[in-house]
């Protein structure tokens, strides 16, 4: 697989690398049950998915009046972990995009390093992506910014529009767009239900597909004349 107009890939992590959106949801909606906020987990969803955690506060702060102690944080971890190690699974077709790519690759995750690292670790992913991962902790604000997108494709040495970006929410196809980078909303997680095509399209993506067959299939045809 070559090609002469695309550098750098960056993935995003939930929903696109691993199966985790629904499990994030799941353990997001227990805690805030525990904490005084008993939500359905498609109102969690809604809520919270695609943001950094602080904003996520912010978020449920100013719909909720809640604010939550930091005990939740902890509390938050403990129940993802655990689902996590029980039912967390690479996105189909992932690994093998993976063991064929030539092409430079990273991830930029709003989730914390801390949070990426048992990611991989309860995956078997990490050998995929040691060195080559970027979290919000890295830039004063996550997506919807571009910033870590841009410090992502600065790392590796790559203009913003040589970099191609897959994300699964509309957060980061934002963040994308912002930072000038062509980006594939990715609809292949378990999570996508039918209404997320035409919410990553609103957002601006590039093209939505999706699974990994057809995201394989685009980067080996990829033309510089798509984004002259």
């Amino acid at each position: 697989m070559t090609n002469t107009s695309l550098d750098l890939i960056i993935f995003d992590c939930d929903g696109v690398i691993v199966d985790s959106e629904v499990l994030s949801t799941r353990a997001s909606a227990a805690a805030l049950a525990e904490f005084g906020l008993s939500l359905s987990e498609a109102q969690v969803a809604d809520l919270l998915v695609g943001l950094t955690f602080e904003a996520g506060l912010k978020r449920i702060h100013e719909q909720y009046q809640l604010v939550l102690p930091p005990a939740f944080a902890q509390r938050k971890m403990q129940l993802t972990e655990q689902l996590f190690r029980q039912e967390l699974a690479p996105v189909p077709g992932l690994v093998a995009l993976l063991a064929r790519l030539t092409l430079p690759y990273c991830v930029a995750s709003n989730s914390s390093h801390e949070r990426l690292r048992f990611t991989f670790d309860a995956t078997q992913l990490t050998h995929y992506f040691a060195g080559r991962t970027y979290s919000a902790d890295d830039v004063v604000q996550g997506k919807p910014a571009p910033d870590l997108f841009l410090h992502a494709a600065d790392q590796h040495q790559t203009p913003p529009h040589r970099c191609l970006v897959i994300d699964d929410s509309p957060s980061g196809v934002r963040a994308a767009v912002a930072a000038g980078m062509p980006v594939i909303g990715f609809t292949g997680g378990v999570h996508a239900l039918p209404a997320l095509a035409g919410q990553l399209h609103d957002a601006g993506a590039t093209w939505v597909m999706p699974d990994y067959d057809a995201v394989s299939a685009h980067i080996e045809q990829y033309n510089v004349k798509e984004f002259s």
